[in-house]
């Protein structure tokens, strides 16, 4: 097979110029090469390289928010069981009559002579209502320490917020008691204010 015409310097060169026009050549072809296949892939695996980068980053930081996830959720369940466990000091709307019984009893068993027993209107909070009890009553210094012993063993929470004791001259009863009493009832947020005492 015959080369083309247009070849034929080339082929009658001396051999120092086919080797300078075959290094010429080469260097074109590398110079071709590089900047049509090696450049290319080089921007797209420095992109590449910069994505992989960013992702570990995101996910690392995803793995941060899970473990913290976990950790608020265990938190969320213990303090959902230490609010449960305190709703059951504090009385629902259904138990104060029983409770307003339960210390009208401890009263009587204390022998206290009581001469006023009567609930006040509660008073709302962010978390529960604060439901005053006032209660007068005669008795010695003995019985009314015993009716706050027998308060304070109570299984809902009753506080003694008032105390006024006055002298009073009888020999059986020498002190009268002005008290008052404070439960606690538990109240959701958004709940509608508890009824008035009966």
């Amino acid at each position: 097979m015959a080369l083309p015409p247009f070849l034929d310097p080339i082929v009658n060169a001396p051999r120092s110029q086919k080797l300078v026009v075959g290094v010429m050549g080469a260097i074109v072809i590398a110079a071709a090469g590089y900047f049509l296949l090696l450049a290319p892939a080089e921007a797209q695996n420095s992109q590449l390289s910069t994505q992989l980068t960013s992702l570990q980053t995101e996910v690392a930081r995803s793995r941060a928010i899970v473990a913290d996830l976990m950790k608020y959720r265990r938190e969320a369940v213990e303090l959902e069981a230490r609010l449960n466990a305190l709703k059951e000091k504090l009385p629902g709307e259904k138990e104060i009559p029983t409770l307003y019984r339960t210390l009208s009893d401890a009263a009587t068993a204390s022998g206290l002579g009581v001469s006023l027993f009567q609930p006040r209107p509660p008073a709302v909070r962010d978390y529960y209502s604060e439901i005053p009890i006032t209660l007068n009553a005669e008795a010695g210094y003995h019985q009314i320490g015993e009716f706050f012993e027998r308060v304070a063993k109570l299984a809902r929470v009753v506080n003694v917020t008032e105390i006024k004791l006055s002298g009073v001259n009888r020999p059986r009863s020498p002190v009268r008691a002005e008290l008052v009493l404070a439960t606690y009832m538990y109240r959701p947020i958004g709940a509608p204010p508890a009824p008035k005492p009966r």
